[in-house]
């Protein structure tokens, strides 16, 4: 199967692969050959790929994939990071910060508080990626 990951700066990867896990808004798929046609919102959280006995994990966070009849996937996302292009310590901090602020805005108001949310969950997707590129778990996060 041919899958494309694109975002709004770049090409991310346009490469042949044997299966597609993805997070969308009704739960993971995992896309294999002869897949049905399909379009679905993805939600924050970590695409896996497979490419015979080689693995990749990427943070997506927003967009939507469309699988095509003939075995074309092409997910246009908001954002895509692959592992290891990640820092561990400065997403650490990035989560940090994000859990931080979502926690002060549940005083003050629900733009604030959504906002903080978004940020969190993005930072919770780019620490999760890192963390499996690196083969670091940590039950809090790696659910």
């Amino acid at each position: 199967m041919i899958f494309e990951l694109v975002t709004p700066e770049k090409l991310v990867l346009r490469e042949e692969v044997d299966s597609v896990s993805v997070p969308t808004t009704s739960g993971e798929i995992t896309i294999l050959a002869n897949h049905v046609p399909l379009v679905s919102n993805v939600s924050a959280g970590v695409l896996h790929l497979t490419r015979g006995a080689d693995e990749e994990d990427i943070a997506v966070y927003g967009g939507v994939i469309q699988i095509s009849e003939g075995g074309r996937i092409r997910l246009l996302a908001e954002t895509a990071e692959r592992g290891h292009e990640l820092v561990l310590e400065d997403i650490e901090a990035a989560h940090a910060r994000a859990e931080k602020v979502m926690s002060e805005a549940a005083h003050t108001n629900d733009v604030a508080f959504a906002a903080a949310a978004a940020a969190l969950e993005r930072e919770t997707a780019r620490l999760k990626t890192v963390r499996r590129h690196r083969g670091v778990r940590h039950q809090s996060v790696d659910k």
